[in-house]
């Protein structure tokens, strides 16, 4: 039996289903939704992938009892084998009329439910960036027929806008489109403002983006090229992120900066790769002469304005002059770090707040036996993500803080049980150890009663009662404290250059426009 033959079988089957079971149901055929589709009130939305491959079956969480009992039926009637990579919200069957029926014969069904609260996609975010930026060049050039209108509003009510943005988001996300909408007039109104009579090429997302462009040359792009001490390797860049905060990119004739960028980054001279410092300059002069702008997107609160701000091109944009005017003290940095021990929860967050305005994070994880990341937040701006401080960088400041810096952020250096933790393999720390930096950094604490005793007590409780991940991570984050505590020769200005490395601020990091 055909695919496409046994394909109708099961449709006929799920929609037989689908009316047991006094549920509304659309189909997409030939790009279109044919039923009752859930934007329009419907239970259940059928699409398919862009190769037809996989059919794709979404469902509103209320219906998810009667969904599984559909399931059920379609692996009695079919032969159903649940597939790997099936989760609580994504469940995989492959089907067939027969059993070991040939690949040519199954067909592939993964059911969605649609849980309301999730977060949309990065993917689709950035996407529905692009797709506005594009169509905001096209009403401010010589094509008229697009109106934005003056808010985001109007934009809703645009049906080719709209629908393009629905499009994007598909029906799985259709839902949130609204909560995006007034980011994304915000968006496309501020970089119009800058921008507006400049000549970019169409918005690009995704493998001819520049974004992939630069994630492909990666290998090729050096913090440092090193030198012959052994001791100070060539330091290559790790992942695109690291360097570079744009999610998207405005550009002029793409094709020609693909191409000179190419002759820079794996020119002749350059056996080796380049170094950021020398690439980052030529992206300044892009950006300067408006030929390749580089935009980091952040959503932005209804109510709020949207800023865009320029990055890392000159001494002034090296700093945040937000940052800058405040002035901070040591007296106006407040170390959040109870967390380390709360026997009333299981964090595995501590914070350094500046003022009011700023915030690092220094994060582990509750689930899984991981590093430390150190986000920062923008208070100022409605809580706006600032991005993650690259750890390579974070290390490298923490040694030129003080001397005898030990801290790596390395899981593998630190218990996984409570055997461990009190009877240590060589490679990891021992309780000496902890009962040092504990004394150093529980002068930090709001309880400065706690003793070494009762932090010991509480770690080993949490590996026992299964939180072996949070324990972990608990520890980690004393280290980091410790080191970073025990000798500051940079006071104030060491935790305002993590800050800033959250950011993404300074010589190292790609010249950017940022809208948030």
């Amino acid at each position: 039996m055909e695919k496409s033959i046994f394909r109708q079988t099961v449709e006929e089957e799920l929609s037989n289903l689908g009316s047991k079971n006094q549920l509304k149901m659309a189909f997409e055929k030939k790009g279109k939704m044919v039923g009752t589709s859930i934007s329009e009130g419907g239970d259940v939305d059928v699409l398919y992938s862009p190769k037809g491959e996989v059919m794709y079956i979404d469902f509103t969480e209320s219906i998810s009892a009667k969904m599984d009992t559909i399931k059920k039926s379609l692996e009695s009637l079919y032969n159903g084998e649940k597939l790997s990579g099936s989760s609580s919200k994504s469940y995989r069957l492959k089907l067939s009329k027969y059993k070991n029926a040939p690949k040519t014969d199954r067909d592939v069904l993964n059911f969605r439910v649609l849980k309301s609260g999730a977060r949309t996609p990065t993917a689709i975010q950035e996407r529905g960036s692009a797709f506005i930026l594009s169509v905001a060049l096209k009403t401010n050039s010589a094509y008229k027929g697009i109106d934005l209108g003056k808010n985001h509003i109007a934009l809703e009510k645009n049906k080719y806008v709209y629908d393009g943005l629905k499009k994007i988001f598909t029906p799985a996300y259709e839902d949130r489109l609204k909560d995006w909408t007034y980011t994304y007039y915000q968006q496309q109104k501020e970089f119009l403002k800058k921008y507006e009579n400049s000549q970019w090429s169409e918005f690009e997302y995704g493998n001819n983006s520049f974004v992939k462009f630069f994630e492909d040359h990666v290998k090729n792009l050096y913090v440092t090229f090193g030198s012959s001490d052994p001791d100070k390797p060539a330091q290559r860049l790790q992942k695109y992120e690291q360097w570079n905060p744009s999610d998207i990119y405005a550009a002029f004739k793409m094709a020609d900066i693909k191409r000179e960028l190419d002759n820079i980054i794996q020119g002749k001279e350059n056996t080796k790769g380049i170094n950021l410092f020398r690439l980052n300059q030529y992206l300044i002069k892009l950006l300067k002469d408006k030929r390749l702008v580089g935009i980091s997107l952040k959503k932005i609160k209804e109510g709020d304005d949207a800023e865009l701000v320029l990055r890392n091109i000159n001494a002034e944009s090296y700093m945040d002059t937000k940052v800058e005017t405040e002035q901070y003290k040591m007296s106006d940095i407040n170390f959040d770090i109870d967390g380390i021990h709360d026997e009333k929860r299981k964090t595995v967050s501590t914070y350094i707040k500046f003022g009011d305005g700023y915030q690092i994070d220094v994060k582990g994880s509750s689930s899984k036996f991981n590093n430390l990341a150190f986000g920062t937040l923008i208070k100022a701006k409605s809580a706006a993500q600032g991005g993650n401080a690259p750890i390579n960088l974070v290390i490298r400041l923490m040694k030129k803080n003080g001397s005898d810096i030990k801290f790596q952020n390395d899981n593998t250096q630190y218990p996984r049980t409570d055997d461990e933790f009190f009877e240590p393999t060589s490679s990891m720390y021992e309780i000496k150890d902890y009962k040092k930096w504990f004394e150093v950094v529980k002068k930090h604490f709001t309880n400065k009663s706690v003793t070494y005793r009762d932090f010991e007590s509480y770690i080993a409780a949490l590996y026992e009662d299964g939180y072996g991940a949070i324990a972990q991570s608990k520890l980690m984050q004393l280290h980091f404290y410790y080191d970073s505590f025990k000798k500051n020769s940079l006071g104030v200005d060491y935790w305002l250059k993590i800050l800033y490395l959250g950011m993404k601020v300074g010589r190292i990091f790609a010249p950017h426009a940022k809208i948030y």
